[in-house]
């Protein structure tokens, strides 16, 4: 499992991971949809879990808090028997007319979550079967996503046009996930066209004229080299050339062995990895992580 989660899925209950029974008064009313546990736990190899549910029964008298939350308790453990890791379950007790701050779709639990856990809410998913799950999302810069099991095929036509609709839990799972993935590999591309222009060390690896040139990034580049202990000499056009050569900036900064032929171009002991990556990142320049 993935340690380094940086955003989170918040999951609504009934009807999204649990066929929609009404009002559930114990573990024996609880059926999961079949595809629920494997959607899970492809989910948290990128992303923490919570659920939040509106439990309104409870302030109407129709289930006791605690029939509630023994059933929570339950669907948590059933969960994490079959791999999957629920980080918290928040539930709001309320009747909409109570005007309370946690119901859906008010973002108290998202933004207390997010304080508590330390990941970022505008990386993060919404899923369920009913508008104000997207409206959830919504409320606090996320991603809502639309799933048709439970009360969605009903609610259907109250979304707005651009509200991406699955057909459950697994296609909701899977359009995360994907998303997720072309993310990383637009931020990574992004990041190494960035890396060589802030870098430009030596005009060796600068074999993109179509690249362009940025001098004042290079400036603020070569003060944090030279503060690692690298001698940095200013070229034409604002680039940078830096001792040790290109191959061990390139390992400093990524992390990773340089391209082979690199090595035995430039025939220069490495840095130590991670150490010039830091430099820059206390400096402010960005840089994300590969």
């Amino acid at each position: 499992m993935n340690n380094n989660r940086k955003a989170a899925v918040f999951l609504d209950r009934d009807g999204t991971i649990i066929e929609d029974h009404g009002h559930l008064r114990s573990l024996s009313d609880v059926v999961f949809f079949p595809e629920t546990f494997e959607a899970l736990r492809k989910l948290q190899e990128y992303f923490l879990l919570f659920i939040v549910t509106n439990q309104s029964s409870i302030a109407e008298g129709k289930i006791t808090l605690r029939q509630a939350n023994r059933v929570n308790h339950g669907i948590v453990a059933a969960l994490f028997y079959r791999g999957v890791k629920v980080e918290k379950v928040y539930m709001c007790p309320h009747r909409r007319l109570d005007n309370c701050r946690c119901i859906k779709p008010k973002p108290y639990f998202l933004k207390r979550a997010a304080t508590i856990y330390g990941f970022d809410l505008g990386k993060s998913f919404t899923v369920g079967d009913h508008p104000h799950d997207i409206q959830l999302a919504k409320n606090v810069g996320a991603h809502g996503i639309y799933v048709l099991t439970g009360h969605g095929r009903k609610h259907l036509p109250e979304l707005p046009k651009d509200t991406m609709t699955t057909t459950g839990i697994m296609e909701a799972a899977e359009k995360i996930i994907s998303y997720q993935v072309e993310t990383r590999q637009r931020r990574r591309k992004s990041t190494e066209s960035r890396l060589i222009l802030n870098l430009g060390v030596a005009c060796d690896l600068w074999w993109r004229p179509d690249l362009g040139q940025e001098p004042e990034n290079a400036e603020r580049v070569a003060v944090v080299l030279r503060q690692a202990g690298m001698k940095v000499h200013k070229v034409s056009g604002g680039w940078l050339e830096s001792e040790p050569r290109p191959a061990g900036v390139w390992e400093a900064l990524t992390g990773r062995l340089a391209p082979p032929h690199w090595l035995k171009l430039f025939n220069y002991p490495p840095e130590q990895p991670g150490r010039v990556l830091k430099l820059l990142a206390d400096k402010g320049i960005p840089l994300s992580d590969f």
